[in-house]
């Protein structure tokens, strides 16, 4: 997921918007078969990326992944680690599964560890989802160099591209459809 950078910005109580004019518009978009991976500056884990603030120029973007993070005690918890312009800005661990409970900043120590989650959607044979599973993913240690995300070629193979746009009063319109990644 991402999101679609519009010709103009606009803020509104400190928050950015995409700004694409009044009354209905095309949109034309060059896909990139591209895929996400954080470094540890040891390891490299692939992660689906989720969008979380759209930002006043891309790099101000911000998106997440969720994982469980492990003190070096032993102690878990889960947690949300947030990412802007490539590079990890925040942990966020929670007292309750998943990502419920009251959060607190973590602020991560050298041997510390994150096992990023991955989520898993099975379809049935129209490509509708049927089950959403979390399975764990790669760990990633928390070192001398900060965690970062890099850009890598997506794996050849059948994908389903699509655009969900939704208004700032909620009204959604989809449109999808299968690219092969050779």
């Amino acid at each position: 997921q991402d999101y679609l950078e519009a010709p103009q910005t606009r803020e509104v109580d400190s928050v950015y918007y995409p700004d694409w004019g009044e009354g209905a518009f095309t949109v034309e978009f060059a896909w990139e078969p591209l895929m996400f991976a954080i470094e540890d500056g040891t390891n490299r884990v692939t992660v689906a990326m989720q969008p979380e603030s759209y930002g006043k120029t891309y790099e101000d973007a911000v998106y997440s992944i969720d994982g469980i993070y492990t003190y070096t005690d032993g102690e878990q918890r889960p947690a949300r680690l947030y990412f802007r312009d490539g590079a990890l800005q925040q942990v966020m661990g929670f007292t309750g599964d998943g990502t419920t409970g009251a959060p607190r900043e973590i602020t991560p120590e050298i041997g510390d560890t994150v096992t990023v989650q991955e989520q898993w959607l099975d379809l049935d044979s129209s490509g509708r989802v049927t089950q959403r599973t979390i399975e764990q993913g790669g760990t990633l240690t928390f070192g001398e160099q900060p965690m970062r995300w890099v850009e890598l070629d997506a794996a050849v193979g059948d994908y389903i591209v699509g655009f969900i746009v939704e208004d700032l009063d909620g009204n959604k319109q989809e449109v999808f459809t299968q690219v092969r990644v050779e």
